[in-house]
């Protein structure tokens, strides 16, 4: 019995080091975890407040910039094919370009509106074309002779922007 006894201790034994290696693995790994929170805090407050922990889609983004436009003459934008990415294998995120053309009054309004744009839009925005041009009609119109329903602009421009955002995640 004393035999039986000894062997079935030892397996206990080995069963409880095993659980306690695994365990300290898990500490070792949530000690990381917090000191990587720490010395990020910031980042992780900026990506908290943009939304990107939360996956965001084409109509919420397309809401965002119906309350965003209202200074512009004009607004069209096209959303590209979305193109999905990954960091590390585990945190899959969509990157989708879009492409705005705008139409307004004065420069000013076009740089607030991108100003406005990269503050409160869902996700994160990445900045890569903003091509201002000033009308050519400019000099030929006559601002009086507008009827209640035309609008002039001064400026066009076209802005190209990536828009970076959370995938949902299947499970």
């Amino acid at each position: 019995g004393a035999i039986g006894f000894q062997s079935t201790q030892k397996n206990y034994f080995q069963t409880m080091m095993t659980e306690q290696k695994a365990l300290q693995r898990n500490v070792k790994d949530l000690k990381n975890d917090l000191i990587f929170i720490k010395t990020h805090q910031k980042e992780l407050m900026f990506l908290t407040q943009k939304g990107w922990f939360l996956p965001h889609n084409r109509l919420v983004a397309a809401e965002a910039l119906e309350e965003l436009c209202h200074a512009l003459s004009e607004v069209s934008y096209t959303f590209e094919p979305e193109n999905l990415k990954t960091i590390g294998g585990d945190s899959p995120f969509k990157v989708t370009k879009i492409v705005f053309e705008v139409r307004a009054l004065l420069d000013t309004d076009i740089y607030d509106f991108v100003d406005r744009l990269l503050d409160n839009f869902p996700g994160i925005l990445v900045s890569h074309e903003l091509t201002l041009v000033r009308s050519p009609s400019a000099n030929e119109k006559n601002l009086f002779s507008l009827s209640k329903e035309e609008t002039f602009s001064f400026m066009t421009g076209k802005l190209v922007f990536e828009w970076f955002a959370m995938k949902k995640q299947s499970h």
